[in-house]
């Protein structure tokens, strides 16, 4: 399979001279089309940096990114991505921020209620369509936030630890929601994370990221059955893939 994005030699420093500081790279990697791929690495390591610069929202200090074909060289209005901290407007419905992404196309009305009404239900947020971001919990947020992303049907997702803030028992709901729409669209998705057991619920392969300046330890293929639900995650499989995992960390002093 041919691969939707590629890094060759993707480097970034910061600053220049005695102030210069490494943030990431260089790195190789190829990433096809319909994967789900997880950074997975400490704090400060470069993963949010990584995104950004194949989102073409940062350039590179050196090297070259790829996606579908074509040298990424400034923003990228065909993906989806989302942030920690959602971008919902604060004056427009749920619908109304969904619908946003449309509008910018030049969808028409017709088009996109029915649009926005499918994705809003794919989330169980359709009893919530006119109300406004500040009358939803934060889980609620994200979940609309995500809708935000999704809707004009990106073939490349880029997720910066959009879950990092919620607590645990809304965060295992979206990491489901989550899960249910890769499986169901089969977007390309890049997410970054730091939680160990989430990179391994979610994904195809996980990317481990070194600490700073970050670069790819290794790439771990996870060959578990989707949907992974509890009686995946209690499995022993899921287990030794954990384990092996944190032993890298341990090994870099990390955990």
């Amino acid at each position: 399979m041919n691969p939707l994005i590629e890094l060759s030699g993707v480097k970034k420093v910061f600053g220049s001279g005695a102030a210069a500081v490494h943030a990431f790279g260089p790195v190789d990697q190829a990433i096809a089309e319909g994967e789900f791929v997880s950074l997975l690495g400490p704090s400060g390591c470069g993963k949010s940096t990584l995104m950004l610069m194949i989102a073409g929202l940062l350039e590179p200090s050196e090297g070259r990114i790829t996606l579908a074909g074509r040298e990424v060289t400034g923003p990228q209005t065909d993906i989806g991505i989302m942030f920690q901290d959602n971008t919902l407007v604060p004056w427009r419905t749920v619908r109304g921020n969904v619908e946003l992404q449309l509008e910018m196309r030049g969808i028409q009305p017709a088009s996109r209620k029915e649009a926005v009404d499918a994705i809003l239900r794919s989330v169980h947020l359709e009893d919530f369509a006119e109300r406004f971001p500040y009358e939803l919990s934060g889980g609620m947020q994200q979940r609309a936030a995500f809708c935000q992303a999704m809707i004009h049907g990106p073939q490349t997702m880029l997720l910066d630890e959009p879950l990092g803030k919620l607590d645990a028992m809304t965060r295992e709901r979206i990491r489901s929601d989550l899960q249910s729409l890769w499986m169901q669209e089969r977007p390309t998705v890049i997410f970054v994370t730091h939680s160990i057991e989430e990179a391994i619920q979610l994904s195809t392969r996980v990317a481990v990221i070194t600490p700073r300046p970050g670069t790819i330890d290794t790439v771990i293929p996870i060959d578990l059955p989707f949907p992974r639900d509890f009686d995946v995650k209690n499995s022993p499989e899921f287990v030794g893939y954990v384990r092996d995992t944190q032993e890298i960390f341990r090994g870099y002093g990390v955990i």
